[in-house]
């Protein structure tokens, strides 16, 4: 497993790291989906900062969408902030937001964490 999930208050927050993989971009959906905190969730934050490889695929990445979109039934509101610093991390966030774009999450791409948090404090307060 090459991410950690923390779970907040109100969010999620995934930190992956070094080599990102087609069944981790699906693991680390299946693993919220499947816990009873995910309909209370307001946002979710993916940083994918620490990655250094990436092995993703763009159906993986529009396989997450699909089921981000199913999971969207559930829960309509969530705003979701991609951390990207590097232009493979950027390409891979960019792909994810384009398969989202009939999706009812705010979806932000951000170059830091702390930028992404500001977002959701805004978007929430």
């Amino acid at each position: 497993m090459a991410y950690t999930i923390t779970w907040r208050a109100a969010g999620v927050v995934w930190t992956f790291h070094g080599l990102l993989t087609n069944e981790d971009v699906i693991q680390a959906n299946l693993d919220i989906y499947g816990d009873r905190r995910f309909d209370d969730l307001s946002y979710q934050i993916v940083d994918i900062t620490r990655v250094e490889r990436f092995e993703a695929s763009p159906e993986a990445m529009e396989e997450a969408a699909s089921m981000d979109e199913a999971a969207s039934l559930h829960n309509a509101h969530l705003m979701v902030a991609v951390v990207a610093d590097s232009a493979a991390a950027l390409e891979v966030a960019q792909h994810y937001e384009s398969a989202m774009k009939m999706s009812p999450w705010r979806i932000e791409i951000f170059r830091s964490m702390e930028d992404a948090e500001n977002w959701i404090g805004f978007l929430a307060g």
